[in-house]
């Protein structure tokens, strides 16, 4: 599954707003993850085993990636192309910064990962013959 997002990213750090003695769900952040999922959801097929989860961001050079990353994850869960981010077991990303008075954007990629080449991997990290 491939696809193309652009807008106004919100960093996880804005996920919660202060409000009348209590912190309460940010609808800045709300709205990002939601606006997400709509772009995701035409090309959303669930995906039940591992995954792969490739992002291209090209987002304000104040902006730390990081934390763009978990909103873009919860966007997938909320689209159902993914049932928990526990799935994805390789996260990639590139971050390019945008040409001046440019929106951001994501371009994300999923793909399910057979799991024997979950196990290939961790085998290879951990310099285990297996």
């Amino acid at each position: 599954m491939i696809a193309y997002w652009h807008g106004r990213a919100v960093s996880e750090n804005k996920r919660l707003a202060p409000g009348r003695g209590r912190f309460r769900a940010n609808p800045d952040y709300q709205a990002f993850k939601e606006s997400i999922a709509w772009t995701v959801r035409p090309h959303a097929e669930q995906m039940r085993g591992p995954v792969s989860v490739r992002l291209l961001l090209t987002l304000n050079p104040r902006m730390d990636a990081q934390n763009v990353i978990k909103p873009v994850l919860d966007a997938l869960q909320l689209a159902g192309v993914i049932r928990d981010d526990r799935q994805v077991k390789a996260l990639s990303f590139y971050r390019v910064n945008p040409p001046p008075k440019k929106e951001d954007s994501i371009c994300i990629m999923v793909t399910e990962v057979p799991e024997e080449k979950v196990s290939d991997l961790l085998n290879e990290i951990t310099g285990r013959k297996g």
